[in-house]
């Protein structure tokens, strides 16, 4: 499609470019005003254009079991890999046996950070039939999928190296921050799915005779193959901090506990001996301040042995209890 015919808003299939006798035609417009304007001599067209202008979420209907009219037409939301955030574009089509309609279908809220895609869409526009070349479409929206979760898996990789050298409680929030970033994948993984199981729908016969639906049945399944592995390893991951939360809380309370009981002869002691009683003879002692120190120290080092002995310090106190650098 030359650059003119696609400020102009309608397009034509390559066939037709090339001086061959067109199969099929794809009209593109910019605006749904646009859309409606041109389309208004076919009044199904004009209020499909109308009615999508209120539309900027995913959206899908097929109309199926009507021979020659039927037809597949929505709302995609589509995505770029260096944008993961909420920022997504989106354009409204309109499937049907003879063309494809599309309304603010713009190449470059796609492609740029992903020139692959480009390819695609060149290959839709030569294709045999509209349906074809719609599949096109969609295995090109895929592509930046794909470039995002290398991105996921770079940065799932880099939090698991973290964990190993150490755990602290930001490795949750981390970990939650991704899942978010996969659910956001496949939250435009799935309208592409569902769009495929509604062509199957609409055009059974042409669905089975298309040579480009395999391909984009095995990139639908290799995505959700990649999301379905990822989701596991962060379930994994999130158990695995969950466990060590567990964990270091346990030594944590383990280290108040010994702690305490360590210091408790210590703060009994204290307490007798700060007692402001008129006759106490231990404070005529001469040595009664040292007495005092060995008797708390002795107590002390008695409970901790009293305590080692029973095996309830563990690895508490042990110099080695380090984990291995990786």
């Amino acid at each position: 499609m030359s650059r003119n015919s696609r400020k102009r808003g309608i397009g034509v299939s390559g066939a037709e470019e090339k001086g061959k006798e067109p199969q099929w035609r794809w009209k593109r417009f910019d605006r749904c005003e646009q859309a409606a304007q041109e389309l208004d001599e076919q009044p199904v067209l004009a209020q499909w254009a109308r009615n999508s202008a209120s539309r900027d979420t995913n959206y899908l209907s097929a109309i199926s079991l009507q021979g020659e009219q039927n037809a597949v037409f929505g709302t995609l939301v589509s995505g770029r890999a260096d944008d993961e955030g909420s920022r997504s574009s989106h354009f409204h089509f309109l499937l049907r046996k003879d063309a494809l309609y599309t309304i603010g279908f713009q190449e470059e809220a796609i492609v740029e950070g992903c020139e692959k895609s480009a390819l695609f869409f060149e290959h839709a526009e030569d294709a045999d039939s509209p349906l074809d070349g719609f599949i096109h479409l969609l295995a090109g929206i895929m592509e930046p999928f794909f470039e995002g979760m290398d991105r996921f898996e770079a940065k799932l990789r880099e939090m698991e190296d973290s964990l190993q050298e150490r755990n602290g409680g930001y490795m949750f929030h981390r970990i939650v921050e991704l899942r978010a970033r996969l659910l956001h994948w496949t939250g435009l993984t799935r309208p592409i799915r569902e769009i495929r199981y509604a062509l199957e729908e609409a055009f059974p016969e042409q669905m089975e005779e298309s040579r480009i639906d395999q391909a984009l049945q095995s990139r639908l399944e290799r995505m959700i193959m990649l999301q379905d592995e990822y989701s596991r390893e962060l379930e994994s991951l999130l158990l695995l901090e969950e466990n060590l939360s567990n964990y270091r809380g346990n030594e944590i309370m383990k280290t108040l506990t010994v702690f305490t009981i360590l210091c408790t002869p210590m703060m009994a002691i204290g307490a007798i001996w700060g007692m402001n009683f008129k006759h106490m003879p231990e404070l005529e002692w001469k040595a009664g301040y040292w007495i005092a120190l060995g008797v708390i120290g002795g107590s002390t080092l008695a409970v901790y042995v009293w305590m080692r002995a029973k095996g309830w310090m563990g690895d508490l106190l042990r110099s080695d209890n380090r984990r291995e650098k990786m």
